[in-house]
């Protein structure tokens, strides 16, 4: 259900996937009850030239999304106590006006614009202002793709940078895409990046990086950017499963075949064990496919 009482039943589950891999380069985070609230952070990060970028964001990135969400809901009490107190203005002004005869002007006033900084915006300068730290940190070397999902009742945010992905699975078996690939050879981000002065050799960013935005690779940091695509979706009652996870899943199996895998998997011995092992299962069919990277994934039953 959509609307739950958290805490949801998640499972999660990675693969270093040594045979293809000398080292394990991602890093998966869930944090029920996020900020005190009903609210279910989950995350992926998948690194790559070295583990610095992912130990930096395993507890930076969802830190300062905290942080950047309680600075907008607090700029926005203030604006919208500041646009209370001019309408109560007005509305004295107003009522002066009426009782010596004169009409008040048209639309009541001026009006009082308020900036507010949205939820999506927020996550969105907590990427950047990660990303920025990084760079501080002395973090030069490495770089990380990533996805976060905040599960609220009724809805979820969605965050990513790079080819990291979550999918919604609806009841009705639609796989919904709430993240953006950026691939390197995707036209847009080809468009951005010689805009930028950069190119692309061999469907890579200056002929190294096959994606386009991640945190870190700050040698490239004008070229691949850290700036994530952004979503914010409506849950449906039917909806079943989130799926977060790293490219080593994505590469070799597709949303829509991750959520009929795991509506027609029967593992476990009941329902809630089955649920418990179903991003294991999931791990387990990447590899079987002959995935060569890293693999960590994140479900999430509705």
């Amino acid at each position: 259900m959509s609307s739950f009482p958290p805490p949801l039943l998640t499972s999660s589950a990675c693969e270093m996937n040594p045979s293809k891999r000398s080292t394990m380069e991602d890093v998966h985070r869930v944090v029920p009850g996020f900020m005190g609230e009903r609210c279910l952070f989950l995350g992926v990060y998948d690194g790559h030239g070295g583990r610095g970028i992912v130990d930096f964001l395993e507890r930076g990135l969802e830190r300062n999304v905290a942080e950047e969400l309680r600075k907008a809901r607090e700029d926005n009490k203030r604006g919208q106590d500041k646009v209370l107190q001019e309408d109560s203005k007005l509305l004295q002004e107003d009522n002066k006006l009426l009782q010596a005869g004169t009409a008040p002007p048209p639309g009541g006033g001026p009006c009082t614009e308020l900036q507010a900084c949205t939820e999506l915006q927020a996550i969105e300068k907590a990427y950047v202002i990660t990303d920025m730290q990084s760079r501080a940190a002395g973090i030069l070397s490495s770089g990380a793709t990533a996805v976060t999902c905040l599960l609220y009742p009724g809805r979820v945010l969605a965050a990513n940078v790079g080819d990291a992905r979550a999918v919604l699975v609806r009841g009705d078996g639609e796989a919904l895409r709430l993240t953006y690939d950026h691939k390197a050879d995707d036209e847009g981000e080809v468009r951005r990046i010689e805009r930028a002065g950069g190119f692309l050799l061999r469907n890579r960013v200056l002929g190294i990086l096959a994606v386009a935005r991640s945190f870190g690779d700050h040698g490239m940091k004008e070229f691949v950017i850290g700036r994530p695509h952004l979503s914010e979706t409506a849950l449906l009652p039917s909806d079943r499963f989130l799926i977060v996870a790293c490219d080593g899943l994505w590469d070799v199996v597709t949303d829509r075949e991750a959520g009929d895998l795991l509506a027609g998997w029967s593992g476990g011995r009941g329902e809630e064990e089955r649920r418990e092992r179903g991003a294991q299962m999931l791990v387990d069919e990447a590899l079987r496919r002959g995935s060569t990277d890293n693999i960590s994934v994140v479900v999430t039953w509705l």
